[in-house]
């Protein structure tokens, strides 16, 4: 069966369209993000974003949507059987081969489980495609991926990775939390860093946990929730 392409001003939009058109619920689709599109900005015009959704012979069959359709069940509902680790690689990797199909590109993944992560390793002539632009397509194939499995693995983390881009993430990440700490640490004015996941947020908190003059703490909610770095002995939320 042949995967179709559908386009929203936003990847939630373009879900639930494909969602809409095809009868399936959002939380049953497949998907690809093939562009995440762009906002409109000086000079530039808006991008619609791009999914492909992947269907197959086992896929459920798309069905004419209903007004009255029946709520449908979570895969974790009861009497549903778990997914075990062995059939989240297969899915993982099958899913890797489908991207690399819908961009003409060779792509595959290599998944690794540990006692306390799931770790899907990138590899192939396509991972100039996932690096490029500081990485932006392999951290959309990451929140994908973690999207669809994240769940089925708790409580192992889910990682993907492609030639060690995450360590070098990682380590940058922490140079910078270290730079902002000895600014704070000199004028003892709390600042707050910039948007970040809650795995990059935990870097920071474990990278200065031990720092002799400065404290973090989170504050927000969702995806405006920041990471703020001021003095040990100042008032305010209590450090994480």
């Amino acid at each position: 069966m042949k995967d179709q392409v559908f386009e929203g001003a936003t990847v939630e939009e373009a879900v639930s369209a494909a969602s809409r058109a095809l009868g399936i619920p959002v939380e049953g689709l497949r998907h690809v993000v093939l562009d995440a599109g762009t906002v409109a900005a000086r000079g530039l015009t808006a991008r619609p974003a791009r999914i492909a959704v992947l269907l197959s012979a086992n896929s459920p069959s798309p069905r004419p949507a209903a007004s009255a359709m029946p709520p449908t069940q979570p895969a974790t509902a009861v009497g549903a059987a778990p997914m075990g680790l062995a059939e989240v690689a297969a899915e993982i990797r099958e899913l890797v081969r489908e991207l690399a199909r819908a961009a003409d590109t060779d792509l595959s993944g290599e998944v690794t489980t540990t006692d306390d992560a799931v770790v899907v390793r990138l590899e192939g002539k396509g991972k100039d495609l996932l690096l490029a632009d500081d990485g932006d397509v392999l951290e959309s194939l990451e929140y994908l991926i973690q999207l669809m499995y994240r769940r089925a693995v708790e409580p192992r983390r889910l990682i993907v990775d492609c030639e060690g881009y995450r360590a070098d993430r990682d380590r940058g990440l922490r140079e910078e939390a270290l730079a902002l700490a000895a600014t704070v640490a000199k004028d003892g004015v709390p600042r707050k860093m910039r948007s970040l996941n809650s795995y990059e947020r935990r870097v920071v908190h474990a990278t200065l946990t031990d720092h002799p003059a400065v404290r973090t703490f989170s504050v927000g909610e969702g995806g405006d929730r920041r990471v703020t770095v001021a003095p040990r002995d100042a008032a305010g939320e209590p450090g994480q």
